[in-house]
């Protein structure tokens, strides 16, 4: 009677948890476990604040954040400010590896804490795992491939799918729920996913890849121990055909775990759990036993066994004793030719693992990271940042390097397999890092064992991959590009990938590498349309310029119609120049009228309709224009239209003209069009917009070696342009250097030597000659040849063309091939004019004299710049270092705060005012020594006025004020007094 009471007890409550589900409190209704359930009459699902679950699927998760919290801590009380911190910072930059450990940590307090009423079926409990799996979804979107987070999330669909009498389930019996069927949907969704398999085993078509996570112990005993619970869920009636097909099952999914597994640096405890099963198929052998299942038993240990002593792995030796045993036990004379054949394996697999963690090991790799993207020049710690991800990565590339040698002399199928493995545990480490991307996709499209057909197809696969994870990537997609034109039967369709990539993310670099392309294959008006629409969607970053498009083809024409019409107005009975453009005879409006009508019948091949994945347009660029110009130049034979195109970018966009290479090929095509008039023009609005600009100081010194250049070129035709190229030289030889950094007196640089205080004002005698014969007499008189070198060098004349006034580190010379031009004692001069320029740049005498070898001096004076901590770059000694080595002690550290000079002199000119404020501060705060310094120095002042004498008014104790000169004659004179007195006695 009380049996039969339970069950209709138990029958009761089945029948009564799902009416349970009624939404009578009132609160915000709840998804459990972000699935969409079907709501039955009988069944009312609460819904999840904040969740769109019309947009959910059934067996994806949450993949945003539920708001407001369940839990009333994270709403008020103490610890409410640190959740909504990290909450806020989450929010501001999804990538925050800190705030998302922080609210992993607090989520995980709470799933412990709600295990003990996890299957009440009530709206509270409902709402908090929905808030749970809410967290770990959203973090696994931007994180997709973080294994420790999806081991959670599958524990916690295993406990909430379990039943009674299964590891997290109920303690009393209760009906399969919606909620429970949800999980096991959610269950096979995420094993597929991230393992590449399906629950049966059987692997997924669509993934040519696989999973990502396949690495994952953890993960694959967690997909063991689903595929042991539906194997104990079968209902079979015979009980030894049920134990067998369990036993079928679970062996199929350690062999699906093991064939991923095997090889990786925890292998071990999977094969230690695959030997603990087989061996509890019969755990004490006994006379009554199934000799049949025992036989069995004997030949899948004996399996696991060879095959895992020859994987290296940690705990090796005890496993080979292990087996040793297991075979001894089975037959003594097996036993010695088993052990036999397979010593020598397991000692290779001991050496290759040693060798292994000689190489990398796996705390070193950081398996477990969050892939944060890289790091960005705003974060606090940027150079920190970068150098971490920089060791990291190298260390990353030296494993999969490793790994390619083949050191466990594998078959080409298993090398593939094996260094694949360590290409996607690369990715799940630096998934944001788009050179992760390439390097796996080149070894695929270069040496895996399949296909060719099969290698590109892996190959597009794992750029695609890379795509989805970082859309914003045109290198990604080039390369993808490449590889479907270079390695499929559909060279075209590189342009449909170009095309969905501007799509989704439009910029300069992407317009004009599919403007090549559709050049390439489509023809000249379908690249002139491609222009017009790059024009057109992307942006301006001037305030200065326009924001919005820049017209179509219509406007396009107009606005060259309207310049042409301005180009033609005469003053005084002369061509007016507007803007400095070209005269209106050069590309008149004819010759674009075929773009026109091509992008008036041309079908767009780019989409314009609203994406909310859809990136921002990026700015344009000198490239688009220039890019284009040389195709109109060099492919379509039309220069007179691709000076119009480099004129358009000059007066749409004015910042054009500092940049140095856009300028240069414009200019080198108005030189062959012969348009001096206009090459003159270019030259010197750009040389204008450099210097009104402060930051250009070096696309000024590229500018005006240009201008010296072309002026050469042209002087060669007209005696008359001899004045003008000397005009230039001076003028360029000012604006590069000029009065603040040339010294006129040596040649030099100011700072690069003593500076010689002379006159009444006590100036320098640089400056003194400037005020007597100008900057531009003083200089060629001291430094003629020197310029005039430099000029040849800017003509391309003599030398390696490194000689601009703008360069003045320049590299040792190793031959003299490049100067090998004139006489020998020009090539001697120029050696001595390349040694100074490099010890002004702060080189060292050996170095610039590219010695690899130095004094004994220098090499100890190397040894104490070491040990200090100041190596320069490069690791030369340079002067700065030496002058701050051979200052006091108590100075040192200040002077390593000084920022170095623009030319990088040893003697630094006018610090920041912030910096002396702090030297000024940090000088009062130190106390002097209590003692004057035996064997001071004599102040430069007075050495340089004939005065070696020191007054003695200071009465400063130790040294009394006097200096060691006059001490050491004050000395000779005392000891003289005494020897003449004797000698008058």
């Amino acid at each position: 009677f009380f049996v039969n009471f339970l069950k209709i007890a138990i029958q009761l409550q089945s029948n009564m948890a799902e009416p349970l589900d009624v939404n009578v409190t009132g609160q915000a209704p709840s998804i459990l476990l972000g699935g969409e359930d079907t709501i039955e009459e009988d069944e009312a699902m609460p819904l999840a604040p904040s969740v769109d679950t019309s947009v959910e699927t059934s067996d994806e998760l949450i993949s945003k954040i539920i708001a407001p919290s369940p839990y009333s801590h994270h709403i008020s009380g103490p610890t409410s400010s640190r959740f909504r911190n990290a909450l806020n910072r989450i929010n501001s930059n999804s990538f925050d590896v800190e705030a998302w450990q922080a609210l992993m940590t607090e989520t995980n307090t709470c799933w412990r804490s709600i295990q003990p009423v996890l299957h009440n079926n009530d709206a509270d409990t409902h709402s908090k795992l929905d808030w749970m799996e809410s967290c770990y979804g959203n973090l696994l979107h931007y994180f997709p491939y973080a294994a420790s987070y999806w081991e959670t999330i599958i524990e916690m669909l295993l406990a909430r799918s379990a039943r009674v009498g299964e590891e997290g389930g109920p303690y009393s019996e209760i009906a399969p729920t919606k909620r429970a069927r949800q999980s096991e949907a959610k269950l096979e969704r995420v094993f597929r996913d991230i393992l590449g398999i399906k629950i049966e085993g059987e692997l997924v078509d669509e993934m040519k890849l696989g999973g990502m996570c396949t690495s994952s112990v953890e993960i694959w005993l967690l997909y063991i121990r689903k595929r042991v619970r539906d194997a104990n869920r079968q209902t079979i009636s015979q009980p030894d055909e049920r134990k067998k097909s369990i036993r079928e099952i679970t062996v199929k999914a350690y062999e699906s775990a093991v064939e991923y597994t095997s090889f990786i640096h925890n292998n071990h405890i999977i094969w230690k759990h695959y030997l603990g099963y087989v061996k509890g198929w019969i755990p004490t052998p006994t006379l009554n036993q199934d000799h049949t299942l025992a036989q069995e038993q004997m030949v899948q240990l004996r399996s696991v066994y060879q095959r895992l002593v020859t994987h290296p792995m940690l705990g090796l030796d005890q496993l080979w004793q292990e087996y040793e045993l297991f075979e001894r036990g089975q037959s003594e004379a097996l036993a010695v030719a088993l052990i036999n054949e397979f010593a020598p394996k397991k000692q290779h697999a001991r050496n290759v693992y040693l060798d292994r963690n000689r190489v990398f090991t796996a705390s070193d790799l950081q398996m477990n990271r969050l892939a944060a993207p890289p790091a960005h020049i705003n974060d606090e710690d940027y150079s920190s940042k970068m150098l971490d991800e920089h060791r990291l990565l190298t260390l990353w590339k030296k494993r999969c390097a490793y790994e390619r040698t083949n050191p466990e002399r594998l078959n080409p199928e298993e090398l593939t397999h094996r260094t694949r493995q360590a290409y996607k545990d690369l990715i799940c480490a630096f998934t944001r890092h788009p050179e992760v991307w390439h390097m796996w996709s080149s070894w695929e499209l270069l040496q895996t064992a399949a296909k060719c057909s099969e290698k590109a197809e892996c190959a597009i696969a794992v750029l695609e991959l890379g795509q989805n994870l970082i859309p914003d990537c045109t290198l990604l997609a080039y390369a993808r590009a490449q590889v479907v034109e270079l390695n499929t039967s559909q060279p075209q369709d590189c342009l449909k990938v170009m095309e969905v990539f501007l799509d989704r993310c439009p910029n300069t670099l992407g317009f004009v590498l599919y403007q090549k392309m559709l050049r390439r294959y489509k023809g000249i008006n379908e690249a002139r349309v491609v222009f017009a629409k790059a024009r057109r969607v992307l942006r301006t970053g001037n305030s200065n310029e326009d924001k919005t498009s820049e017209g179509t083809a219509e406007d396009m024409k107009k606005e060259e119609d309207e310049d042409a019409t301005a180009a033609t107005t005469l003053e005084n009975g002369k061509r007016r120049m507007v803007t400095n453009r070209l005269d209106p005879s050069i590309a008149t409006s004819t010759d674009i009228s075929d773009a026109e009508k091509a992008g008036e019948e041309s079908k767009e091949h780019l989409s314009t309709k609203e994406d909310p994945d859809r990136i921002p347009p990026g700015l344009i660029t000198w490239q688009l224009y220039a890019s284009h110009a040389t195709m109109e130049h060099r492919l379509n034979h039309s220069p007179t239209i691709a000076a119009r195109v480099y004129e358009l970018g000059l007066r749409k966009h004015s910042s054009f003209l500092t940049k140095a290479p856009y300028v240069q090929r414009y200019a080198q095509l108005l030189l062959e069009l012969r348009d001096s008039e206009n090459l003159r023009a270019l030259l010197t609005r750009a040389v204008a917009a450099c210097e009104a600009d402060g930051n250009k100081a070096e696309a000024a010194a590229a500018i005006w070696d240009m201008t010296l250049r072309f002026e050469s070129i042209l002087s060669g035709a007209d005696p008359s342009n001899i004045s003008e190229l000397k005009l230039v030289e001076r003028q360029r030889h000012a604006a590069i250097l000029g009065v603040e950094i040339e010294d006129v007196s040596t040649g030099g640089l100011l700072g690069s030597a003593d500076i010689i205080q002379i006159g009444g004002q006590k100036t320098s005698l640089s400056e003194q000659l400037v005020r007597a014969e100008g900057y531009d007499i003083s200089s060629s008189i001291v430094n003629g040849m020197g310029r005039m070198v430099d000029v040849l060098e800017v003509m391309g004349l003599w030398g390696n063309d490194s000689g601009s006034a703008g360069k003045r580190k320049r590299q040792p010379m190793q031959n003299d091939e490049d100067w090998s031009a004139g006489g020998k004692s020009d090539a001697s001069y120029q050696r001595r004019l390349n040694y100074q320029k490099m010890l002004e740049s702060g080189e060292s005498a050996d170095s610039a004299l590219n010695m690899d070898t130095g004094t004994k001096i220098l090499t100890a004076r190397e040894r104490i710049q070491a040990a200090a901590g100041v190596a320069s770059q490069g690791g030369q000694l340079n002067a700065v270092a030496l002058l701050i080595q051979q200052s006091p002690e108590w100075l040192r550290p200040l002077l390593q705060l000084l920022p170095a000079s623009r030319m990088r002199m040893a003697i630094l000119g006018k610090p920041p005012p912030h910096l002396v404020e702090s030297a000024l501060s940090t000088l009062r705060s130190c106390t002097l020594p209590a003692e004057r310094p035996a064997g001071g120095s004599i102040p430069r002042k007075r050495q340089r006025e004939g005065d070696d004498s020191d007054d003695d008014g200071n009465d400063l104790s130790g040294g009394g004020g006097y200096g060691s000169q006059f001490r050491a004659r004050q000395k000779a004179r005392q000891e003289a007094i005494p020897n003449q007195q004797n000698g008058v006695q």
